[in-house]
């Protein structure tokens, strides 16, 4: 185990390395995020930061191959993320369109559920889908879960945060072993928040924020087939992005917004607006992710005859849900 703790140790430094360097590198080509009318900061900020993130869990994945803790195949499916890295730092530094993006996405989302093949079977809430229906399923999750994290990347420390809470909480449940893709991440992402904290020196960009989204679903899938236990469990620390973005996401198409419109309307942004701060809206959905619904995880792991992981994600993430409405999520721009 000491050699894994000295592992995390290096992940950590180098994504604080790396960032670094990205603050540098982004100062010295012009790759700035100018504020708008739409931006939550008034300052140009370079962006393109998460470079940090995606190389402490590149460097960290394949110590975690050379030390045996993680299957290559395991690896090689994470490592389908990397493309979208690529494309997410030519769209910060040239705008590509939708389409070229999601694409990709697809493609590598296939990717690693072809390397992680055989899939585990969804069911929900008692239906067992098809082999065919549950891969489907899979990859259109796959790819939601790398847009909407990019959706979500939007005040300074927020998305690092998530990502902390959500490799820790995996962790504490499933044990480092059990957990390694996880906790690799949430030091890479520590790493990187070391200059993304309020008021933050270097933006993610989708360099980082798509990474981020793909690399969590994967790994949750990875999870499930580890553990033997629902990918919604393993889901369950990420809910506050998942029941924000998609809230918001429904409550546009309901008014009849086009969903790729720049706009202010997460339930995160208009809380940023209304404390006039980053910072505790950032570490209180840290703490909800960590202390509310990590728990939760833990609680229903060693319950197996609770409630079905479905009913219990949406148990949980009512009140959450609820309060997003009433903020004016999906409406208040």
């Amino acid at each position: 185990m000491l050699t894994l703790y000295i592992l995390l140790l290096v992940v950590f430094l180098i994504a604080v390395l790396a960032t670094r360097g990205s603050i540098a590198w982004a100062h010295h080509r012009n790759i700035l995020d100018q504020p708008n009318h739409r931006s939550s900061h008034s300052r140009p900020t370079p962006r393109g930061g998460g470079i940090g993130i995606v190389t402490g869990c590149v460097v960290g994945i394949a110590g975690a191959v050379a030390l045996d803790f993680l299957s290559i195949h395991v690896a090689a499916a994470l490592a389908c993320g990397l493309p979208i890295a690529v494309v997410g730092y030519i769209d910060d530094r040239h705008s590509l369109s939708a389409r070229s993006r999601l694409l990709v996405q697809i493609f590598c989302a296939a990717s690693a559920l072809w390397l992680l093949s055989p899939l585990t079977t969804l069911t929900i809430f008692g239906t067992t889908l098809s082999p065919e229906l549950s891969a489907a399923v899979y990859l259109i999750g796959i790819v939601w879960m790398t847009n909407l994290y990019n959706f979500m990347d939007g005040i300074d420390g927020i998305a690092a945060g998530q990502a902390i809470a959500i490799g820790l909480c995996w962790a504490a449940v499933a044990g480092l072993t059990h957990a390694v893709a996880g906790i690799v991440f949430a030091l890479a992402a520590a790493g990187f928040l070391v200059f993304n904290r309020p008021p933050a020196k270097v933006f993610m960009g989708d360099v980082g924020s798509a990474f981020c989204g793909f690399f969590i679903a994967v790994a949750a899938l990875q999870m499930q087939q580890t553990t033997q236990k629902s990918l919604i469990l393993w889901l369950l620390p990420a809910a506050p992005f998942i029941l924000d973005a998609t809230v918001t996401l429904l409550v546009r198409l309901m008014r009849k917004q086009r969903p790729n419109e720049a706009h202010r309307s997460h339930a995160y942004q208009i809380l940023s607006r209304k404390v006039r701060a980053h910072g505790p809206v950032s570490l209180g959905y840290f703490l909800i992710a960590t202390f509310w619904f990590g728990l939760v995880l833990w609680w229903r792991f060693g319950h197996s005859d609770a409630l079905s992981p479905e009913a219990l994600f949406l148990l949980a993430g009512l009140p959450f849900v609820v309060v997003g409405l009433a903020l004016g999520a999906g409406r208040n721009n």
